[in-house]
């Protein structure tokens, strides 16, 4: 009998397309393998069976909220993104039900369920089989002889990902921070606080005649990246960039640093918006939409002190349209960054804005769980974040098709570089 008000997942708008994938296998259970899935930010296990659906069920994200997705070559009636009411049957435990949603995973279709229930992971545990049902017909009969082992492991696994995760090192400096939110287990939150952590980021108004604001005999704390949102001297970065500042002053290449003052700022997106007293001439329109496979470039001041001081440029592509745990604030880019990256431009290939550069997956942290060593797995804000903080903060940013910026169809990446030198500015926190 179908138990009343018993829910097994999320609302049917969630996305249809799913960066799934097992990134790393830790272990075998029986029939099933356990391994880590950085798109989905957590561990799980995956089953195979005679008629060709695969079972995964693990955690994803910084809740370790319990997904389920099943997939068969023989389903191609399921549509991605459709919703299907589902029933779930663990012989000999308890009935559930709950909206999937249709995916593609590779040639195969699939059903996915990300927000399961923690009562139905101790029914998958101890029952010995599963009956799937769709419109009043079972679609598959799997075992889950093992399961409960298999569940321990990840569960295990999980432990160990959280504690390999926490405290990563961040992108924008050698001692910044990132907020929580920006992926599983404070991933970019520093293992040491800034010198000036605790201190409140200056308020006086920039003056580039005032010498009190300017750099004297102390060492730069931190250091990052950030780049022009209006003609009136407004500069975008990261929260964490500024986060803790006495004094702040921008950079451009070629050109002596200036003050600059904090204006607003947004710690759970993770953005900060400064300005400076001098006008800018040249500004980048934003694009609102970054597809999955795009060339992207990035433009930043990098390891500042060690690097050129005159601007790193390093290309990739667009490699996810979501952070980690399925963040759809963030782009995976495959673009390399450093310390020293974080609040500069994602460009793509006529020098528009795409993205922040944010964060990277600390992929030594993640070899001492997984015994191998992810590569390029960075993060950027999407530009239509970075769009709707500055309309709440009174700048009226361009947006691609809105401004006179033309380029032409697609610039050579030197000329792309070329470009990012004129807007993107070297942070300096005091």
């Amino acid at each position: 009998m179908l138990a009343a008000g018993v829910t097994l997942l999320f609302a049917s708008g969630a996305h249809a397309e799913i960066p799934f994938a097992m990134d790393k296998p830790v272990g075998k259970s029986g029939g099933w393998s356990i391994g880590i899935s950085v798109a989905m930010g957590g561990c799980m296990a995956e089953a195979s069976y005679d008629d060709q659906t695969t079972v995964w069920i693990g955690f994803s994200g910084p809740k370790d909220t319990p997904f389920f997705v099943l997939a068969n070559a023989k389903w191609r009636a399921l549509q991605a993104g459709k919703a299907y009411d589902i029933r779930l049957m663990p012989r000999g435990q308890e009935e559930w039900t709950g909206s999937f949603t249709g995916l593609e995973v590779g040639e195969r279709r699939g059903l996915v369920s990300r927000q399961v229930k923690d009562d139905f992971i101790m029914d998958f545990a101890r029952a010995n089989m599963l009956d799937v049902v769709y419109d009043q017909k079972i679609i598959a009969q799997l075992s889950l002889s093992g399961s409960r082992a298999a569940l321990e492991r990840v569960i295990n696994c999980q432990k160990d990902l959280a504690t390999a995760l926490r405290d990563p090192p961040p992108v924008s400096a050698k001692q910044d921070k990132m907020p929580p939110a920006a992926a599983p287990a404070k991933p970019a939150a520093p293992s040491q606080p800034p010198k000036v952590a605790a201190r409140e980021p200056v308020a006086k108004e920039p003056s580039s005649k005032d010498p009190a604001l300017l750099p004297q005999d102390k060492e730069t704390d931190l250091s990052g990246t950030g780049f022009a949102v209006s003609e009136r001297g407004h500069i975008l970065t990261n929260h964490h960039v500024i986060n803790g500042c006495r004094r702040i002053t921008v950079t451009r290449v070629g050109e002596p640093p200036v003050p600059a003052v904090l204006i607003a700022s947004d710690a759970r997106n993770d953005l900060a918006l400064l300005q400076t007293g001098a006008p800018i001439r040249t500004v980048p329109p934003l694009k609102l939409r970054a597809r999955v496979g795009d060339g992207v470039f990035v433009y930043g001041f990098p390891l500042s002190g060690i690097l050129a001081s005159n601007g790193n440029f390093t290309a990739g592509n667009v490699t996810a349209s979501a952070g980690l745990a399925d963040d759809t604030r963030m782009l995976q880019i495959s673009a390399p960054v450093q310390p020293g990256n974080s609040g500069g431009p994602l460009l793509d290939q006529n020098a528009e804005i795409v993205g922040v550069v944010v964060s990277k997956l600390d992929a030594l942290k993640l070899a001492s769980v997984t015994n191998d060593v992810a590569q390029n797995v960075n993060f950027a804000i999407k530009s239509t974040i970075a769009a709707n903080f500055l309309e709440t903060n009174g700048i009226e940013a361009k947006v691609q098709g809105s401004s006179s910026w033309s380029l032409g169809e697609r610039l050579d990446p030197a000329a792309v570089a070329e470009q990012a030198k004129k807007f993107t500015f070297r942070i300096d926190c005091h």
